[in-house]
C-alpha cells in the first residue's frame, strides 16, 4: 500500500539569510519529519496566487496538516483587533479557511496544530479569545521560554474522546507556545482537552475527520514519544479516506 500524501499548509516570511531579503514560502522541518515518522509523505502547499489553484493542489493530498504560526485576523470571527493582537496576514488566513472548508466538503482528514486549531475553529464558524487573559486573567504560563521540546504543562483529556484513544491516556504533559485560544467552538467541533486553568487544549469533530491540538506535538517526538501517534493517526485516516 503506497504512502498517503499529507499536504502541509505553508506560511510566509521574509528571509534575511542571504545578501538581500527574499520572500519565502515555508514550513518548519519538524512538521515534515513528524509526517514522515507517522508514515506519510509531506507536501508543502504554499499560499497561492488564487485560492482555486491552492485547492487544486490540495486535491492531490489524502490528508491535510494545519501547522502553527501567526495570529488569526479577528475580522474572520467578527471582532475588531485588540492591542494584544500579534502579527496578522489576512491573505494566508483566507486560503487556510478555504482549505478547511474544502477538506470538510471532500472529507479529507485534518490535523491542526496550535494556530491550526484556532484557524480551523474560525473556518467552521467558531471564535477565539484574542488573548487567553480574556478567558482567565489568572491563567498559567502558555508561552514557554524553554526549548520547544520541553514538557511544560499538563493537559487533561476527556475520557471518551478520540484524542484519549489515540494517545492512550487522559493526562499528558506538553509544550505550550500560544497566547490565543478557542472561545466558541465551530460547527461540529467539541473541546476535548483543557489545562487546569480551563484553557482549551484540543478539539475534535463528531465524525472523527478533524483533530486539533493547541500544543506542538511535532517538537515532542523524542521527549514524549506518544505524540507520534497523532501523525500516524492522520496517516491512517488518510489511507481509509482514499
Amino acid at each position: 500500500m503506497s504512502k498517503p500524501i499529507i499536504g502541509i499548509l505553508g506560511a510566509r516570511m521574509v528571509s534575511t539569510a542571504g545578501p538581500v531579503p527574499v520572500q519565502t514560502d515555508y514550513v518548519n522541518r519538524a512538521y515534515c519529519a513528524a509526517v514522515e515518522k507517522g508514515g506519510g509523505i509531506p507536501l508543502l502547499v504554499p499560499v497561492p496566487s488564487t485560492i482555486e489553484d491552492g485547492l487544486e493542489a490540495l486535491s492531490l493530498c489524502q490528508g491535510i496538516l494545519l501547522p502553527g504560526g501567526i495570529d488569526v485576523d479577528p475580522r474572520f470571527y467578527g471582532e475588531d483587533p485588540l492591542p494584544v493582537i500579534g502579527v496578522l496576514d489576512a491573505e494566508v488566513d483566507r486560503f487556510w479557511i478555504a482549505a478547511v472548508k474544502f477538506a470538510v466538503e471532500k472529507k479529507i482528514p485534518v490535523l491542526g496544530i496550535c494556530r491550526g486549531l484556532q484557524l480551523a475553529n474560525v473556518a467552521l464558524g467558531g471564535s477565539l479569545y484574542q488573548d487567553i487573559a480574556q478567558k482567565n486573567k489568572d491563567h498559567f504560563l502558555h508561552t514557554q521560554r524553554q526549548n520547544r521540546d520541553y514538557l511544560m504543562h499538563q493537559v487533561l483529556i476527556q475520557k471518551e474522546s478520540r484524542l484519549a484513544s489515540i494517545l492512550g491516556t487522559e493526562s499528558i504533559y506538553t509544550n505550550t507556545m500560544h497566547h490565543q485560544c478557542a472561545k466558541e467552538p465551530g460547527q461540529g467541533l467539541t473541546v476535548t482537552a483543557w489545562t487546569r486553568d480551563q484553557i482549551p487544549e484540543a478539539m475534535e469533530s463528531d465524525d472523527g475527520q478533524i483533530l486539533l491540538v493547541q500544543w506542538h506535538p511535532e517538537e515532542l517526538l523524542e521527549s514524549e514519544p506518544r505524540m507520534v501517534a497523532l501523525f500516524s493517526d492522520l496517516v491512517k485516516r488518510a489511507l481509509a479516506a482514499r
